[in-house]
């Protein structure tokens, strides 16, 4: 399904909405609950494509780099068609695939753009001797006892600024792009529109959108010290609670009422 790209720009011509981060979560639980069954399905279905795609030899890591993307929207779109078409069906989990195209274009660019932010941080960590470090460490393998502590291979302040600079970079391209697949499978848009629409969304939000982001992980995150499997309720409804976040953003789940009324010289004519 797609949604005219009329209506995202008028979206994104119009004030910010009041981010409600608690709401978003809180609905992001309350919709696991009810459609449990089906989001730990559709995860643990994710979980076994995606291991046996990576092992893969060679062909593995093209497999996932395509599959990715259509499994991440998989809970968007679930999401979407139970609570604004009242249809609950598994096969809504898979749809991402009849546009894949588009969406795999849009995760590699985003990565392409990731890539680079990352490179200012990754010259410093070569001035810090970090990849001098692990060149020594392959050469010893496996007998590391001649190989020189850490600490005392690198220049500590380069190597910090580094991790630094990539930190936050890698925050800011991962904030202000988080709805770019989602804008291409929504909306009748490609991934250059899509990551540029993204942009003006989030800034609108910005600093809100970044601490859902990281406490929406945190959440998901915190299932892991669950025995473990807690993570197979926490991650699916945090994902889902991500979908209402950009639904409210994009205005998807609201009816269009901003269509253009008939000419009333063309009423007339009738």
């Amino acid at each position: 399904m797609s949604l005219p790209a009329s209506r995202l720009q008028r979206v994104l011509n119009e004030p910010a909405v009041n981010f409600r981060l608690g709401d978003y979560i809180s609905q992001g639980f309350d919709f696991m609950n009810k459609n449990f069954g089906m989001l730990l399905g559709f995860m643990l279905v994710s979980m076994v494509i995606s291991f046996f795609a990576q092992v893969i030899p060679i062909a593995g890591f093209v497999i996932s780099l395509i599959i990715s993307p259509v499994l991440q929207v998989g809970y968007a779109q679930f999401t979407y068609a139970a609570v604004k078409e009242n249809r609950v069906d598994f096969s809504e989990f898979f749809k991402g695939f009849n546009r894949i195209g588009p969406l795999v274009s849009t995760y590699l660019m985003t990565v392409l753009i990731l890539l680079v932010v990352l490179i200012p941080g990754l010259i410093l960590w070569y001035q810090a001797g970090l990849f001098d470090w692990f060149l020594e460490i392959m050469e010893d393998y496996p007998f590391l006892e001649n190989t020189t502590d850490i600490w005392e291979s690198l220049d500590m302040t380069n190597f910090l600024l580094g991790a630094l600079l990539m930190a936050a970079g890698g925050l800011i391209i991962g904030v202000l792009f988080v709805w770019a697949m989602n804008l291409v499978w929504f909306f009748d848009i490609g991934p250059m529109e899509a990551l540029a629409a993204s942009r003006k969304l989030v800034a609108k939000n910005w600093v809100s959108v970044a601490i859902f982001l990281v406490l929406t992980g945190i959440i998901a995150s915190i299932g892991v010290l669950l025995c473990g499997i807690g993570i197979l309720y926490t991650a699916p409804a945090m994902a889902v609670a991500q979908f209402y976040a950009f639904a409210d953003s994009a205005k998807i789940l609201e009816d269009d009422d901003n269509q253009q009324e008939p000419d009333i010289i063309d009423h007339f004519i009738a």
